[in-house]
């Protein structure tokens, strides 16, 4: 869970030269049913980030799966 707990400090994502909000668990494009389940990958609860690499986080920039996008994703950083 120390994982989780440093994912919600990094809070942006470089992309295509802007710093781009990470978006929480329950306000992606996609319905995982946050409002009753936490994520099947990170466990993260409704309103938290999920842990970088997680396979439900959704790109800021594309809004599909931020593992499959193609967009020039960094690592996610502090404000």
């Amino acid at each position: 869970m120390a994982e989780l707990a440093a994912a919600q400090q990094r809070t942006r994502y470089p992309i295509g030269g802007r710093l781009l909000p990470r978006i929480r668990y329950g306000d992606e494009a996609f319905d995982w049913h946050a409002d009753t389940l936490q994520c099947h990958d990170c466990a993260a609860v409704k309103g938290q980030l999920h842990t970088p690499g997680c396979d439900v986080e959704e790109c800021p920039n594309c809004h599909t799966q931020i593992l499959g996008c193609d967009c020039d994703v960094g690592d996610s950083c502090s404000p």
